[in-house]
């Protein structure tokens, strides 16, 4: 086989990939949630509550999907990017509190600047915050390993770093779609086709990218992006929002977004040719080709075969 055959090959099992992670994460998701909102147009009532933790699982059963068909070496340093904090730098830890803290943040304050603060419905006790806190992370940990990990490296692997990682935010937007139909969930209380509707799915746009900037810059680790998105979710419901504070937060996103993209090229940290990211091995943090030197972050595909 010719490289033209090889990489026409490698790119159709790498789509292939992204392919099974999507079947398998929406058939799991939505049959639970879009089978509750059924269930409750009919007036069988659901626990909400327990139809969103069964539902959210999916990204997960996706990620472990991909990683049962990939190779042993992937799947190795997939779990090391995973679970190890010590691959991530300070620096790179502050930039991720910045990320999840601050557009909330400047949502608060913009609203405040103009004479119209939020303002929290209710007091939220220790237990609650702790719940919250709680429910954030493992929010995280089924979601990101699929969104920026199986999803990212696919798509970093074949395309620009920016192009692809919208692919993962559309699939991202798409997947919490039910929820808007769902009575007694956040999304649902923000309405369908609202303005806090759009300013919701533009923000986890505007996220998509500096989550992969993060995973990227901090030398492939999805540890990071679990937290950044338990992060932003506590900082969401910790700091009043309203309509108001939308705009602010989605307009902060929206800049750092764009300096992520301007100041990087596009790569978003990751390794600008498509060569090195062929040539890398997901299981070296610090993409170390070999001699030593240290090069910036390119995944390995993610699409190949087990090993015997």
């Amino acid at each position: 086989m010719n490289h033209g055959q090889g990489d026409a090959g490698h790119a159709s099992g790498a789509w292939r990939a992204l392919a099974g992670y999507a079947v398998v994460t929406f058939a799991w998701t939505w049959t639970i949630w879009w089978g509750a909102v059924v269930a409750r147009a009919l007036s069988i009532d659901v626990p909400v509550g327990l139809v969103v933790f069964l539902g959210g699982p999916g990204p997960l059963l996706g990620t472990l999907f991909v990683l049962r068909r990939s190779a042993r070496g992937y799947r190795r340093g997939f779990l090391g990017r995973t679970v190890d904090p010590r691959r991530v730098s300070g620096a790179w830890w502050l930039a991720m509190a910045a990320v999840a803290v601050l557009p909330a943040l400047v949502g608060y304050l913009g609203s405040a600047a103009v004479g119209r603060p939020a303002v929290m419905d209710v007091a939220l006790p220790a237990g609650a915050i702790a719940f919250a806190i709680g429910f954030a992370l493992a929010a995280g940990l089924v979601e990101e390993p699929g969104w920026r990990g199986v999803g990212q490296d696919v798509v970093q692997y074949r395309a620009k770093p920016v192009v692809g990682i919208l692919v993962v935010a559309a699939l991202w937007v798409a997947w919490h779609l039910p929820l808007f139909f769902l009575e007694g969930t956040y999304q649902h209380d923000l309405g369908f086709l609202t303005a806090r509707f759009w300013y919701f799915n533009l923000s986890l746009a505007l996220l998509s990218v500096l989550y992969a900037w993060l995973v990227n810059g901090s030398g492939g680790s999805v540890l990071i992006a679990v937290v950044a998105h338990a992060g932003t979710n506590v900082a969401g419901g910790l700091i009043p929002q309203d309509a108001l504070t939308d705009v602010f937060r989605t307009l902060a996103l929206a800049l750092a977004a764009v300096a992520v993209i301007v100041f990087t090229r596009g790569d978003l940290a990751l390794a600008p040719s498509r060569r090195a990211r062929a040539t890398q091995a997901a299981a070296a943090p610090g993409g170390d080709t070999g001699d030593g030197v240290g090069a910036p972050w390119a995944p390995a595909d993610p699409s190949l075969e087990p090993e015997p």
